[in-house]
């Protein structure tokens, strides 16, 4: 009986401590509900995105209406003592409170911080975070995590597949420490604010900068720009109504994030253009963006990867040299031979690892809640340059590790103890073997009809979500 009363004792303090935010333990399955059902009833946990590079953090957090004067305070000491204070900025959102969107700087490479979130309606509870040392760190590649509700509700799919995350964070946290999570677009189904709350339930989120992409599902909604802080946004072209493409630098890498849901072309080649001209000195490049190239496994989703997709992101990959991609959608775990001009220049059939690839190699990761195994293929479309598959309907997560002279990929079902694929690619040089690229001579003038298209259809598809969003809250009984 006693030690009933601790268990319940100690649950009842975890609930208290996670109103405040994050806290740096896991939360098991069997006590999930009970701390869901808890947190659900706050404005959510705080997100860290990546900053410009490791010296730096982007914070995004929900808190009450009228609320002003959010900052940061960040400290080596875990008494918050000596603290350094970071402002930021206060905005409106459509569920009429406020997001807190802050910046830190100046942070010291291999050192633990503490930080807490501060604003005039209150302050979280003191949390960490660590930075890398050198160019070595590992991430965590995810995509399709589709934190939603579905038809047994929304509350209990919320619930349901917040736990999930948490069990997968769990899961990878158990084999390395993490040093950054990227999720390659679609972290909800329907774009909801409380997608996006649920999304960070789990209170292992406190301590990993969240990169996340825009996918598809993401765009059904508005909420997915007041969620996110990222750096470097690139605001001089046509994009989309809820995200901007935007870069970042971690270690010896540049991280290029596209919204591939814009059709902007010339837009996407100004970014990319733009970030590989201020990191000249960086060995790799790497891309993410929601929409699958090469995996995408039926004829509809070929047609558009053919006439939409590869034009723009496989032109841009080849021009400043994108050594990986990142990518979701298909819900199917595949990786393709190096590629370059939509055609295989260096196969990795059958190989666990290669050097200098004359080429981008593009991966897709299997959905975190709704996986897709054989059965759910949409039929027998295997494109050419595809030298992996592996069809399951298990839960998929990645850990990449970076080196100055490599980047490994080592893929794990949720419940496997040792990786099913590990894949590495290696580089001895700064181009590595990247072939010269030329433009096509018809380039400008595809780009420019493309920018046209893409114009127009963001114009369309936003009237289309003011109105999908009235029937979404009628259907949720919120209106």
């Amino acid at each position: 009986m006693k030690i009933q009363k601790l268990t319940s004792l100690l649950l009842c303090l975890a609930m208290l401590i996670s109103l405040c935010g994050f806290q740096a333990y896991a939360v098991d399955a069997d006590n999930w509900s009970s701390y869901f059902d808890e947190y659900s009833g706050t404005y959510g946990n705080v997100l860290m995105n990546p900053g410009s590079n490791d010296s730096e953090r982007n914070f995004s957090w929900y808190s009450a209406k009228g609320s002003k004067n959010c900052k940061v305070l960040i400290s080596e000491n875990e008494d918050m003592s000596n603290s350094v204070s970071f402002g930021g900025k206060v905005s409106s959102t459509p569920e009429s409170d406020c997001v807190n969107k802050v910046t830190v700087t100046g942070l010291k490479e291999n050192t633990k911080y503490y930080y807490q979130c501060v604003n005039s309606k209150g302050e979280s509870a003191v949390k960490s975070f660590s930075t890398i040392d050198g160019n070595s760190f590992t991430a965590m590649y995810v995509t399709d995590i589709h934190v939603t509700y579905e038809e047994d509700g929304m509350e209990n799919s919320l619930k349901t597949e917040s736990g999930n995350v948490n069990r997968l964070l769990t899961a990878a946290a158990s084999k390395k420490n993490i040093d950054l999570v990227i999720s390659a677009g679609d972290q909800a189904s329907y774009g909801l604010r409380s997608e996006y709350v649920s999304l960070l339930a789990s209170p292992l989120w406190s301590s990993i900068p969240f990169a996340l992409c825009p996918g598809n599902h993401d765009r059904k909604g508005f909420d997915y720009k007041y969620f996110n802080n990222n750096p470097n946004k690139y605001t001089k072209g046509i994009s989309s109504y809820i995200a901007n493409d935007y870069w970042y630098v971690k270690g010896d890498v540049l991280f290029l994030v596209f919204d591939s849901n814009c059709f902007a072309a010339a837009t996407h080649r100004a970014f990319a253009r733009d970030a590989a001209a201020k990191n000249p000195d960086v060995k790799w490049k790497v891309a993410a963006f929601h929409h699958d190239m090469y995996g995408v496994m039926s004829e509809k989703r070929m047609t558009y990867s053919k006439d939409y997709l590869r034009p723009i992101f496989g032109e841009i990959c080849d021009e400043i040299g994108v050594d990986l991609v990142f990518t979701g959608h298909t819900h199917h775990y595949t990786m393709s031979n190096a590629v370059f001009g939509t055609e295989t220049t260096d196969s990795i059939e059958g190989k666990d690892s290669i050097t200098d690839p004359r080429g981008t190699i593009y991966m897709v990761s299997s959905s975190i809640n709704h996986p897709r195994g054989e059965e759910n293929t949409r039929g027998d479309v295997f494109d050419e340059n595809i030298g992996y598959i592996y069809l399951s309907d298990e839960v998929i997560y990645n850990l990449v590790d970076f080196t100055e002279d490599s980047i490994t990929v080592s893929s794990y079902t949720i419940d496997g103890s040792e990786p099913f694929r590990t894949f590495t690619i290696n580089k001895t040089s700064k181009n590595g073997g990247h072939p010269q690229y030329s433009e096509k001579e018809d380039l400008k003038s595809s780009d420019f009809k493309m920018e046209f298209k893409a114009f127009f259809e963001e114009l369309g598809i936003a009237i289309k979500v003011i109105f999908n969003r009235f029937e979404i809250l009628k259907k949720q009984d919120l209106i």
